[in-house]
């Protein structure tokens, strides 16, 4: 998990609506996709109607991927799908509680050495 959360995300987020982001459900459960690189994002934004009229954001830094973590807890997501691509199964599966966990452990580590 290390990798990727030390890694800048790249979200879709509607430009109409500050704060909104694509958050997609399967099998009942809310999922938030994220890319690790704009074009792999931008390539999605490009196959998938839900998305038209949303724009590539990019997340640096844990703080800001604490807080957008957290908003998505609020909002009943249960999972970040890393690299997600319809119809090809490569993607991660993050539980988003357990990154919230381990980018608030590398605040708090920041914090304590400082």
């Amino acid at each position: 998990m290390e990798p990727v959360l030390r890694t800048p995300w790249h979200v879709l987020e509607d430009p109409a609506a500050p704060g909104e982001h694509l958050v997609m459900e399967a099998l009942g459960r809310k999922l938030v996709p994220v890319w690790l690189s704009q074009e792999e994002a931008e390539a999605f934004l490009r196959l998938s109607p839900a998305a038209q009229g949303m724009r590539v954001g990019r997340l640096e830094g844990f703080l800001l991927k604490e807080a957008f973590l957290t908003a998505l807890g609020l909002l009943g997501v249960t999972h970040v799908v890393v690299g997600y691509r319809p119809g090809q199964p490569q993607a991660v599966v993050l539980e988003r509680s357990a990154a919230l966990g381990e980018i608030q452990r590398h605040i708090r580590g920041k914090v304590e050495d400082a």
